[in-house]
């Protein structure tokens, strides 16, 4: 199928409503649209740069994540230092389609799934972006970046930036035996990983989250959950953890990342509960151009932490961007 027929402007592609809080600092996007893989509408967003650009950054979100989220705040200080940027929704999440008739259940049959939807954007929509691009990527997108990279090559990517990448969780061992006990049939693993369900934000509050110190923007994503209830997303069902622990040992298999040959900048959490932050100075160290930035006192959300904790990612980010786009 030719470019021009696997993606399509949609208005359903837009936020239905943005917070009234929310509404200063977000920015909307230039376009909306979707990209067809297969049967599988996948959301995308592209905002073009101010004036002549530097380059476009590619943010590719987290489990759970969405564009909106990076729209709110993130995307305006990327346009203000004269990139275009483009978002792109995970299939299973934001406002691409789900697998499963309970939207609330992420899920997915394999990480793979996740790599040819990602090759197929790279192919078709990224094409037309300005070079260079960098990735800007979180979490379980940071580690499908990593793995893209190692078995696809460049591509159009110049370098990346991966924040609390999924190279290793913080209570692996534990999930592992939880997922070897638990028979692989499709019927069990579209269950909700024992001790979650769909969302409901009076179960997820501030105080003890293990996201981030920052109250206001701790709330973005149950903002837009009432705002475009299209949006939310609940617990990992058992066969996305499973495919999860799967796709980490493949990315960590001997020779992976070190066939990846772009400037790496991988910034790990310190006070990180979800992804170990000990895995991460091993994968810098089988990089070819790795580096490691830990931010103390951070939690997991590193772009939705405090200003002081946001100021020292972007000066690593400006650092970077200039080495790469002058």
């Amino acid at each position: 199928m030719p470019p021009s027929q696997m993606t399509k402007d949609d208005p359903l592609a837009a936020p239905a409503a943005v917070p009234v809080g929310l509404q200063p600092p977000y920015r909307p996007a230039d376009r909306y649209a979707f990209l067809q893989s297969g049967a599988t509408r996948l959301r995308y967003a592209w905002w073009n740069a101010v004036g002549t650009p530097r380059g476009t950054v590619l943010i590719l979100p987290g489990r759970l994540e969405f564009i909106e989220k990076y729209a709110t705040e993130v995307v305006g200080e990327l346009l203000s230092r004269g990139f275009a940027v483009v978002g792109f929704d995970w299939r299973g999440q934001g406002l691409s389609d789900r697998p499963l008739p309970d939207s609330h259940k992420g899920h997915i049959d394999r990480f793979e799934t996740y790599l040819t939807d990602l090759s197929l954007f790279l192919d078709t929509v990224l094409i037309d972006a300005p070079r260079p691009v960098i990735g800007l990527c979180h979490s379980m997108g940071g580690h499908l970046f990593l793995r893209s990279l190692a078995q696809n090559g460049s591509g159009p990517f110049a370098g990346g930036i991966v924040t609390a990448p999924m190279m290793g969780l913080k209570r692996q061992a534990l999930l592992r035996n939880v997922i070897r006990l638990t028979p692989p049939f499709q019927a069990v693993d579209r269950h909700y990983l024992f001790g979650t369900g769909a969302f409901q934000a009076s179960k997820y509050p501030f105080a003890g989250n293990v996201l981030t110190h920052d109250e206001r923007r701790f709330r973005f994503t149950a903002d837009w959950f009432e705002a475009d209830p299209r949006l939310c997303l609940g617990g990992p069902t058992i066969g996305w953890c499973r495919q999860a622990l799967r796709s980490m040992t493949a990315a960590l298999a001997p020779g992976m990342l070190e066939r990846i040959d772009l400037p790496i900048l991988l910034v790990s959490a310190a006070q990180d509960d979800l992804v170990d932050p000990a895995s991460h100075p091993p994968v810098v160290a089988r990089l070819r151009q790795g580096e490691l930035l830990t931010i103390a006192g951070c939690r997991h959300e590193v772009l939705m932490e405090t200003d002081d904790i946001r100021a020292q990612f972007w000066v690593a980010f400006d650092r970077m961007a200039k080495e790469i786009c002058g």
